[in-house]
């Protein structure tokens, strides 16, 4: 039987590591709203305005493409390293622009 090549065990790693990251990354951004009250006021209060609507079209491409690449990589097993390494690239920028978000709106809710 033939044994998967690197480039296959690299990209599942790294694929899987992503994508936990990622799940950690969610957890610990939505936990403070339920464990501080005064964090969830303020979040209450908390508005943005964004003049323009189109805005939101990429990050939701992003994130539904996030959950189809889920999806399809979960099916595979992880077998399929170009789907891995696309998995690894789609969360690997969710994770970045996420990071950007917090970065923007934490002095709004943490002030």
């Amino acid at each position: 039987m033939k044994s998967p090549s690197k480039n296959h065990t690299t990209s599942k790693f790294i694929s899987k590591l992503l994508v936990r990251l990622f799940i950690i990354i969610l957890a610990a951004a939505i936990i403070p709203v339920f464990v501080d009250d005064e964090i969830a006021a303020k979040m209450e209060t908390t508005y943005v305005y964004i003049e323009n609507k189109w805005v939101f079209i990429f990050p939701l491409i992003l994130f539904l493409s996030f959950l189809t690449l889920l999806i399809l990589t979960g099916r595979a097993r992880h077998e399929k390293t170009d789907l891995n390494w696309m998995l690894s690239l789609n969360t690997l920028l969710l994770i970045i622009y996420v990071i950007m978000l917090f970065i923007r709106l934490a002095p709004l809710i943490y002030k």
